[in-house]
């Protein structure tokens, strides 16, 4: 069929990113975080991402960075600003410090991202919506969206549901940044949590890993492990997820080696 240029548009609404039109591929900062130990280091690290194809990055720590050279070194590398994954510790000690760096930066998500051991427990989860509810009015004030990420124990049940579901269904102030390897890992079925909130998972970390290792995890890069993400990427691809981002928590190799191998094998499964 032969497709006039002016028809792309409609085209694309129609097949969104089944053409590769919306999704992009982001990485985790996390994973860099013993590279990137101070400005220098953090452009070093932004500037290799770059030139491997990543189109994002997701923060973790800034180390020292200011706000407006942080923006300028993501303009000068044509890297977006994905989100931050601020701990609750950091929360409590300076919410609006935070939010304010972020604006500054030209950051447009903050997540809460780990609930430590001791607050997994009833009475926590079932503060956490307001929790989640007052941090997202404070950050929809700056034009800030808050997130939230999963872990494995999220999906223990809590009120008969699991406590992700339990999160979802009390607060609708915020959306879930879907980590699919912690929900396969417990048993879940990511791509059908992906497709039961829709537009609430604008995007998704994705990992490999090797096994269990010292009460921990053994991470490697994507597609040289034990976990299989052809069937994760490509529906987040067909529903249109906006970011689909690498995160390894640690790596056999140099975490920038990691992340060459991981893009080149998400590449890869999307041009099948």
């Amino acid at each position: 069929m032969k497709i006039d240029i002016f028809d792309l548009p409609d085209l694309y609404a129609r097949r969104g990113a089944r053409m590769g039109a919306i999704m992009k591929i982001g990485y985790a900062m996390y994973s860099a975080r013993d590279l990137t130990t101070d400005p220098a280091s953090m452009r070093k690290v932004l500037k290799a991402l770059s030139e491997m194809g990543y189109e994002g990055v997701e923060f973790f720590l800034y180390n020292g960075t200011d706000a407006s050279e942080l923006r300028a070194m993501l303009g000068e590398y044509s890297l977006t600003a994905i989100g931050t994954h601020v701990h609750k510790p950091r929360w409590d000690a300076d919410t609006q410090g935070e939010i304010a760096y972020a604006q500054q930066a030209g950051i447009p998500y903050l997540v809460y991202p780990w609930i430590e051991p001791a607050l997994r427990n009833e009475t926590f989860y079932q503060s956490l919506p307001k929790i989640l509810k007052d941090l997202s009015a404070l950050c929809e004030e700056k034009g800030i969206h808050l997130q939230y990420h999963n872990h494995d124990f999220e999906f223990e049940k809590l009120a008969g549901e699991p406590v992700l579901d339990y999160l979802m269904g009390r607060e609708d102030s915020f959306t879930l940044e879907l980590d699919t390897f912690w929900a396969r890992y417990a048993g879940a079925d990511a791509v059908a949590y992906m497709k039961k909130y829709g537009s609430r998972i604008p995007m998704i970390h994705v990992k490999d890993y090797l096994g269990e290792k010292d009460g921990g995890m053994a991470f490697t890069a994507i597609g040289t492990g034990k976990m299989d993400n052809t069937e994760v990427i490509r529906a987040a691809r067909e529903q249109g997820k906006e970011w689909l981002i690498v995160e390894l928590d640690n790596s056999p190799l140099d975490p920038l080696e990691s992340a060459r191998i991981s893009i080149e094998a998400i590449r890869r499964i999307l041009s099948q």
